[in-house]
């Protein structure tokens, strides 16, 4: 009787973990809010190839690139029309303007997400050379007579910073924008119709550094600021070492001053806020709780996973910054509580 009850317990203990299992036989779809090839999806891939052996039940993940609206309609998609079943989330490139406007083509608040990890990642911003009159060095772009930018929505991160970036140092300038995806824009940065713009490192390191660059086609100007452990802007010293200096920095640089005012005052922000969390994964509200526990395990393997390291390093040419659930929080909700000061000069960078 003793080994029919023992045996009777480590069935029901394999079945019941059997059953722990969420995702064991099933596939999970992620949907990505930018073109695939762009930043967004290049990192999301690497992520894809690797988190899954770390949830338990190894599922399939699937990537569904889901461009537009500047990144939103991936969010909206995933908030109002995905079942809250666990096996539709999302990678995506996060965005503080939406929720610090309240901008009404941002149909759900981020906050409310399912938030499973997310990671940190640096901008840079470049220019062609032959912007007129010239730029031999980053600081001859304080010379130039004409700035068009390439972005993807007046409303997207992406754009509100270039557009806050070049406000600040006083440039004349236009936004060309609705491009889909990060290699649509630099399509058009290498055929001229774009003279100006910013690239996460996964396209920085793979595309524009030999492609615009090393060839003398164009020329990294800074990477964007942050907030500093001391409260004062500070920058990445990786990026620094290779000659690209902070924003701050480059303003001080090219125009004999620190930049300041509500512009940047603004400007920062975003740049905090997007460096420290520029992609998230998620699930809609309401997903299951077995489902957020065992990604949420699945993500924190990476921080031990050799394979995926290297793998992101190669792509991305830095090591991989990840940020837990309970630290990317925060920042969601920081997106919404803004002083009226900086909505107002945020709102002004998203208008027409």
């Amino acid at each position: 009787m003793v080994r029919i009850a023992g045996l009777l317990v480590a069935l029901l203990f394999s079945a019941s973990s059997s059953e722990a299992q969420f995702y064991k036989d099933k596939t999970l779809v992620w949907l990505i809010n930018y073109g695939a090839g762009g930043n967004a999806d290049t990192e999301g891939r690497v992520y894809a190839r690797h988190i899954g052996k770390h949830i338990p039940g190894q599922p399939q993940i699937i990537i569904q690139n889901a461009p537009g609206a500047g990144g939103y309609g991936a969010l909206n998609t995933l908030g109002l029309n995905r079942k809250s079943d666990g096996l539709t989330g999302g990678f995506f490139t996060v965005s503080a303007v939406g929720p610090a406007i309240e901008d009404p083509a941002l149909k759900v608040k981020l906050h409310e997400f399912q938030l499973i990890g997310g990671a940190a990642g640096w901008t840079v911003v470049y220019a062609r050379r032959d912007t007129k009159p010239g730029i031999a060095t980053a600081t001859d772009l304080a010379k130039a007579e004409m700035i068009f930018a390439g972005g993807y929505a007046r409303n997207s991160s992406h754009d509100a910073r270039l557009t806050l970036a070049l406000e600040t140092m006083g440039l004349k300038h236009k936004l060309v924008t609705g491009f889909p995806g990060a290699n649509d824009i630099n399509k058009a940065f290498q055929a001229g119709e774009v003279n100006l713009t910013a690239s996460s490192l996964p396209q920085y390191q793979n595309t524009i550094v030999p492609n615009v660059i090393s060839s003398g086609l164009g020329i990294a100007l800074f990477h964007y600021s942050v907030v500093g452990k001391d409260g004062k802007p500070a920058g990445n010293p990786v990026l620094e070492a290779q000659g690209i200096p902070p924003f701050h920095v480059f303003h001080a640089k090219a125009f004999g001053r620190e930049p300041a005012g509500v512009k940047w005052e603004a400007l920062l922000l975003l740049n905090d806020i997007g460096t420290k969390l520029q992609r998230a994964i998620v699930l809609p509200a309401g997903s299951p709780a077995e489902a957020v526990a065992d990604l949420r395990r699945g993500f924190e393997g990476l921080r031990g996973d050799a394979a995926f390291t290297e793998e992101f390093k190669r792509v991305t040419g830095s090591e991989p910054d990840l940020v837990s659930a309970s630290e990317a929080e925060p920042l969601l909700t920081r997106m919404a509580q803004v002083k009226p000061e900086i909505r107002a000069a945020l709102q002004a960078a998203t208008r027409e």
